[in-house]
């Protein structure tokens, strides 16, 4: 059964063979490495009132890959970024070659800061690639596309609504 879930999953991944990144799945509980980028599971989300399709990455290797080598990211699609405790979060833009928005949740998945406009390091040496760091401890971190927050109208305590049961990490 499972085999046949996995090979259903790869031929729809497959299916728009045109486009530079992945198109929106319906939620599968397997990750699918497909070229440079990887396929995540995904569900609908909500944040503060806006739906969204977002992608999680709960391993340490998901995590890692991120949204490296995605070429374009649809309007309402982002990556969530799991982990079981909340930590002092660091990111970088290895291999990623969008600009992106950085947003740190809560354990309760409440904003509690984020970073506009990190810078796509694609193509740049790792030893000159920026870290962005949150300030203070964080369960959760989105990445949207760059100028998201402000389009979205976020603010500090806005709240994501996802089903938790689907936030579970390594």
């Amino acid at each position: 059964m499972a085999l046949l879930l996995l090979s259903i999953f790869c031929h729809a991944c497959q299916a728009d063979s045109g486009s530079s990144a992945p198109a929106a799945q319906p939620w599968s509980p397997v990750s699918v490495k497909q070229g440079n980028f990887q396929i995540l599971p995904e569900t609908r989300a909500s944040l503060a009132g806006h739906e969204l399709n977002i992608m999680l990455a709960r391993t340490f290797d998901e995590k890692a890959l991120g949204l490296m080598f995605y070429e374009k990211l649809e309007e309402n699609r982002g990556m969530l970024f799991i982990y079981s405790a909340p930590r002092l979060m660091s990111f970088w833009m290895k291999n990623t070659m969008i600009p992106l928005d950085l947003i740190f949740f809560s354990e309760n998945l409440e904003i509690t800061e984020w970073i506009e406009g990190m810078e796509p390091g694609f193509g740049r040496p790792e030893a000159g690639l920026p870290h962005y760091k949150a300030t203070e401890p964080a369960q959760y971190a989105l990445e949207l596309n760059a100028g998201m927050i402000k389009k979205l109208g976020l603010k500090k305590g806005d709240k994501l609504e996802i089903p938790i049961t689907l936030l579970y990490s390594d």
